[in-house]
């Protein structure tokens, strides 16, 4: 299998330095989309988006590029450019990332996880235990298989719900009297691709079983939570740190579920300590 690029510009004058989207087919016809940018010689970190998102964001990640990491971002299915392949569980997102780390020859990788992006961060850590050194979870989604935090999660759960509502709740949730200046931003754009697929398939699998437990995920996590996460509580990601064999949970006393600025600060203090050792 062979990945093709979409599109491929330099970001600076230094040629070890790229910016690009590609395809990678991991199943006959089904395709995930990825970004690369940074030091194609740089140590690699494995982006994994949070609810609404794109792999374009490049400008997230700026510090991490500066440092001579290779960042590399990936789209779940449904999301931009991904097949929307329907997943039996989200521990089948580990096999469909290890065929792209396979097709990159990647010998190993840190993996970031935002938000809804870290149940899919703990899969890649339990398919590729030798290959994953650190998982770095910011304002994570909790172990929602586990009937206990799902008690201390505020949203309902609808384990039986279908494909079709689920995408018409995304939609009415996050897309309904969108601007003209909002449709063209590429984290609305990709996320309402195949009307909301990978939104609804994550609202789908991240309440049941999840193909895995955290307590089979060996790689070292480092966590960090906000105390006044509004989307988040903090007790349902106290709950899943507990659940995993090696993990520092860190909390942070104010900023929310998210925003730029957090997210640098925790790739300064936490994930630049680790990159650099």
């Amino acid at each position: 299998m062979s990945s093709t690029p979409l599109t491929a510009r330099s970001t600076v004058s230094n040629e070890s330095v790229m910016e690009m989207q590609q395809l990678v087919e991991y199943e006959r016809g089904q395709v995930i989309a990825f970004t690369e940018c940074g030091d194609r010689d740089g140590y690699p970190i494995l982006i994994q988006h949070g609810l609404i998102a794109s792999i374009r964001d490049y400008g997230l990640f700026d510090r991490l590029v500066k440092a001579g990491a290779r960042v590399i971002s990936i789209a779940r299915p449904g999301y931009g450019d991904s097949s929307p392949y329907v997943m039996k569980h989200i521990g089948e997102w580990g096999r469909i990332v290890g065929v792209l780390v396979e097709e990159l020859q990647l010998d190993q990788v840190d993996v970031l996880g935002m938000s809804s992006g870290a149940p899919y961060s703990y899969a890649i850590g339990y398919a590729l235990p030798e290959r994953v050194r650190n998982i770095f979870i910011f304002s994570g989604t909790p172990a929602l298989y586990d009937a206990q935090i799902v008690a201390r999660w505020p949203y309902p759960v609808d384990k039986t719900a279908s494909m079709s509502t689920l995408q018409q709740l995304a939609n009415d949730l996050f897309f309904a009297n969108l601007s003209a200046e909002d449709v063209r931003r590429d984290d609305i754009r990709d996320s309402r691709m195949h009307d909301c697929f990978g939104i609804a398939q994550d609202f789908k699998l991240r309440c049941v079983d999840w193909g895995f437990g955290l307590a089979q995920v060996k790689p070292r996590v480092i966590m960090q939570h906000s105390r006044d996460d509004d989307q988040v509580p903090l007790v349902t990601a106290a709950m899943t740190a507990a659940l995993l064999p090696t993990c520092r949970l860190e909390i942070r006393e104010k900023g929310g579920h998210f925003s730029p600025e957090t997210l640098d600060g925790f790739l300064s203090s936490i994930v630049m300590e680790y990159l650099n050792s």
